[in-house]
């Protein structure tokens, strides 16, 4: 594991195109760091904080599937998966290493920029709260994590890059464009009593609905919600990081179950 983790690594810093994506993050974030110069109220959830938190909500996830769908169907696609199956490896540490190559590759990557973007708007001028800096940086890395095994695992179901580029895009236009839209027409159609926890199990089904809600409840915005949402942002709550925690773990084990499940029945053919 600790060798494809460190091989991957290596490749995606080698990789002239990572760095394109660092120069991109820079640009972005600190645009949006200027939207907030004339915001006197920045320290809470506002207007201004939704709306950065919305465009990386929209950007990262699908950076993330794409570049976690690539490492696995780029070695299907030209053979090197089939080489590595006849070293004594197993699928479940070949996934792991896979996973914590890219996210800490990625990682790097996106706090070199983070950090350059903070700086540039400190010289601006522009007064960063230490807090929602930290609440900020930490949504970004969790769903660098989430959606970096998500991607691995739409690879180990694909078979080209072609094919993963495809459903990556599927999966980001569900999970994160049409989701509201899907939620809206589907809970249209069941008993009103059934409305509230059938939202709650919708947004624990998807990571970037839990990763909002965590943002949102750590600034102290979570009477945007409404009543559907009130016994789990209570639970929240009182048990925030816990809760977080327990969740990003159990749902990065679930996707590196099925990667792994999928991979080795591959292999078995």
């Amino acid at each position: 594991m600790w060798n494809i983790g460190r091989m991957e690594w290596r490749l995606l810093m080698r990789q002239y195109s990572s760095y394109s994506f660092v120069l991109l993050w820079v640009v972005i974030l600190s645009l949006l760091f200027f939207i907030a110069k004339n915001d006197a109220d920045f320290a809470g959830y506002t207007n201004v904080t939704g709306t950065i938190a919305n465009i990386i909500l929209y950007l990262l996830p699908l950076f993330m599937l794409i570049a976690g769908s690539f490492a696995i169907a780029g070695e299907m696609e030209n053979g090197q998966w089939r080489l590595l199956c006849t070293y004594p490896l197993s699928q479940a540490m070949y996934v792991a290493g896979k996973w914590l190559g890219q996210w800490l590759g990625q990682a790097t990557l996106f706090t070199f920029s983070f950090g350059v973007s903070v700086a540039i708007s400190s010289f601006a001028g522009i007064a960063l709260p230490v807090k929602w800096v930290i609440a900020l940086y930490s949504f970004s890395l969790f769903l660098i994590a989430l959606f970096l095994m998500l991607g691995l695992s739409v690879g180990a179901f694909t078979s080209t890059r072609w094919q993963a580029l495809t459903v990556s895009v599927g999966v980001w236009f569900l999970f994160i464009m049409i989701w509201p839209t899907l939620l809206i027409a589907v809970l249209n159609i069941v008993p009103y009593p059934l409305i509230a926890p059938l939202l709650q199990a919708a947004t624990l089904f998807n990571p970037a609905e839990v990763l909002r809600v965590a943002f949102v409840v750590e600034l102290g915005g979570s009477a945007i919600f409404g009543q559907a949402y009130d016994h789990l942002i209570h639970l929240w709550q009182k048990k925030f990081r816990l809760i977080l925690t327990v969740y990003a773990i159990g749902y990065l084990c679930l996707l590196w179950s099925m990667a792994t499940w999928k991979l080795t029945r591959r292999k078995q053919r």
